[in-house]
């Protein structure tokens, strides 16, 4: 999960300023999708894992957007406990569904 996280962290980072991003920046939803995507899709993935791997890259990508400065995104690197539990609390939903989705998977 870390490895997805740090996908999104890396697709963030795009400007280093204590700003927010617009949350309506399509171009830096799109970098920010493909971001996590790289980091979290393997290629010996069934379909369906793809599928709901995409779908959390959407959400985290959709809540940590406006809610972190550009600052704090490239801190996600390394990120201090505080930053680190932001973002946890934040995409918490995110994870949460995606357990679910690959659980039903196995199943």
């Amino acid at each position: 999960m870390n490895k997805i996280i740090f996908g999104l962290a890396i697709g963030l980072s795009v400007i280093s300023c204590n700003t927010k991003p617009d949350k309506d920046d399509e171009t830096l939803k799109k970098q920010t999708m493909e971001a996590c995507e790289k980091a979290a899709i393997q290629p010996n993935m069934t379909d369906g894992q793809k599928t709901a791997l995409k779908s959390y890259c959407s959400c985290s990508t959709d809540k940590m957007i406006g809610e972190f400065s550009y600052v704090e995104m490239m801190q996600m690197n390394e990120p201090s406990p505080e930053l680190k539990s932001r973002l946890e609390k934040l995409i918490a939903p995110c994870i949460k569904e995606l357990e679910v989705k690959m659980n039903e998977l196995k199943n």
